[in-house]
């Protein structure tokens, strides 16, 4: 499976640069990496994981993958996220590298807005169950 990356790249004197590359407009991530990449501890992750989950703010079945596999004859899963859930966990979490991250979103989605902006055309957020949730026309 491939899973694409993130990264947070920070030199003194400068501003962080946030570095993706997705994998079919896709990036798949542990909870341990999630953790990672925000700057928190893994059970604050899981913790916000369950409680989005309980509240319906996403499906589980729709944004994660379970790879099941076996290690010297036991039976071992490992489960990961979409982008998707990067960026609501980003949201709950009060730290620095979520900060930079938010800020990252916010800018891609301006330029984005700033591409498809005419004088006379609005923007319309579709939603799509089947495919990717959303799609900008």
């Amino acid at each position: 499976m491939e899973r694409g990356n993130i990264q947070i790249k920070m030199e003194e004197g400068k501003a962080p640069v946030v570095e993706a590359t997705l994998i079919n407009n896709g990036l798949w991530l542990t909870s341990n990496e999630i953790a990672r990449f925000l700057g928190c501890f893994v059970q604050t992750v899981n913790g916000h994981l369950r409680s989005i989950f309980r509240e319906h703010l996403l499906w589980e079945r729709e944004c994660s993958v379970c790879n099941r596999y076996i290690d010297k004859g036991i039976e071992k899963q490992t489960v990961f996220y979409n982008l998707e859930v990067l960026i609501f966990v980003s949201y709950r979490v009060n730290s620095l590298e979520a900060r930079i991250f938010r800020q990252f979103i916010h800018s891609v989605l301006r330029k984005h807005l700033k591409k498809k902006k005419t004088s006379d055309a609005k923007i319309v957020w579709k939603y799509l169950p089947a495919q990717s949730r959303y799609r900008l026309n």
